[in-house]
């Protein structure tokens, strides 16, 4: 009986110690049967878009402009003021041979590109991903029905005396399809 219950003890710190490594992104469950590769090739349809932009210039010049997206309307904000607003949508569809088509509808306008997908760091944990054309995206959240991509820039431009950064942040939430 004791053997049972040390046996039973040993199984679970084994099976704990191993399930942690399963979780790659943020966002990711916390167990997940199938791989990274399973589940990322699917069908997506964007659903939300959390982004910000700030601008400075070492001349005291500040802006700040954010992005969002509801799932059917794209709206855009400029240091707190109402921009443009405009009907939206993109889907995705990420296949097992590498490749991807994007459909992207503005307005009525519909624009459809193929491209290659990889991920940046294929080797280890995939928790980046290129979608030639786009960028590359953090893989924040990856679950079964669900894709958040998180995307970081900066620039900074230098004339002279003077330097500018432009840093941006950006959130997709994408459900499959």
């Amino acid at each position: 009986m004791k053997k049972n219950i040390l046996f039973i003890a040993l199984g679970l710190l084994i099976g704990s110690v191993t399930l942690t490594g399963c979780k790659k992104g943020e966002n990711d469950p916390f167990l997940s049967l199938k791989s990274r590769d399973a589940r990322i090739t699917a069908s997506w349809q964007l659903v939300k878009v959390d982004a910000t932009s700030l601008y400075t210039s070492s001349g005291g010049t500040t802006s700040t402009s954010t992005q969002t997206f509801n799932g059917t309307t794209m709206s855009s904000t400029n240091n707190g003021m109402a921009g443009s607003s405009y009907s939206y949508s993109w889907s995705v569809e990420i296949l097992k041979d590498g490749t991807f088509t994007s459909v992207e509808v503005f307005n009525g306008d519909s624009e459809t590109i193929n491209g290659r997908w990889y991920w940046l760091n294929a080797a280890k944990n995939k928790t980046n991903i290129v979608l030639d054309g786009f960028g590359s995206f953090e893989v924040n959240g990856l679950k079964s029905k669900e894709l958040t991509l998180k995307n970081y820039s900066k620039d900074v431009v230098v004339s002279g005396s003077s330097t500018s950064t432009d840093e941006s942040t950006s959130v997709l939430t994408f459900e499959k399809n």
